[in-house]
C-alpha cells in the first residue's frame, strides 16, 4: 500500500466483513461467474468496461489542474459509492492509479479471482472516462497491471 493515509487494518476489516451488501452478494457472484465463463474474455471485459464508462459519465468529476485535486475528487466520488479509495501518482511516462478496498461479492478463492477480473474491468472504464475528462486521450491505454487479494487493491497504469 503506497498511500500512507490509509489505515490498512481498518479498511481490510470493513471490506472483508461488509465487502458487498448482502442483497447483492449472490447475484453479483453469479453474474460475474456467468459473464466471465460463458462469454469470451474480450466480450465480457469490454461489456464491464462499458458499464464503468457509463457510470463515470453519469458521475462527471469536472476538470482539475493538479493530480492532488483530481485524486481528492475521485476519492469523494468513490466514498459516495462506498467503493474504497485511490492514490494517483506520476511514474516515468504514465500515471499509476492504485485503487484499494473496493467491494467484492464473495470471499471464496474462485469467486475472488472472478470478482477481481470483473471489478478491474469496470474500474478501467471508470478511470478511462474520468481521465479523458481531464484532457486524456481515448487512444492512451489504461490497464490493470497488478492485483493484491490480501490488500483488496488493484493497480492501473495510464499511458504507454
Amino acid at each position: 500500500m503506497t498511500n500512507p493515509n490509509v489505515d490498512t487494518q481498518t479498511y481490510l476489516a470493513y471490506y472483508t466483513q461488509d465487502h458487498c451488501s448482502p442483497q447483492w452478494q449472490r447475484f453479483l457472484t453469479l453474474m460475474f461467474d456467468e459473464l466471465l465463463t460463458q462469454a469470451d474474455h474480450e466480450g465480457a471485459t469490454g461489456f464491464l468496461r462499458h458499464i464503468g464508462s457509463r457510470l463515470a459519465a453519469e458521475w462527471p468529476l469536472g476538470e482539475y489542474d493538479t493530480l492532488e485535486a483530481l485524486e481528492r475528487s475521485v476519492n469523494d466520488a468513490l466514498r459516495q459509492l462506498d467503493w474504497g479509495g485511490v492514490a494517483i501518482r506520476p511514474q516515468d511516462n504514465h500515471l499509476v492509479i492504485q485503487h484499494y478496498a473496493f467491494p467484492i461479492p464473495s470471499t471464496s478463492e474462485t469467486s475472488l479471482e472472478q470478482s477481481f477480473q470483473a471489478v478491474s474491468a469496470v474500474l478501467e472504464g471508470v478511470y478511462s472516462t474520468w481521465i479523458n475528462e481531464q484532457g486524456g486521450s481515448e487512444k492512451t491505454p489504461l490497464r490493470c497491471v497488478d492485483t493484491n487479494v490480501t490488500l483488496r487493491s488493484l493497480t492501473f497504469h495510464y499511458g504507454r
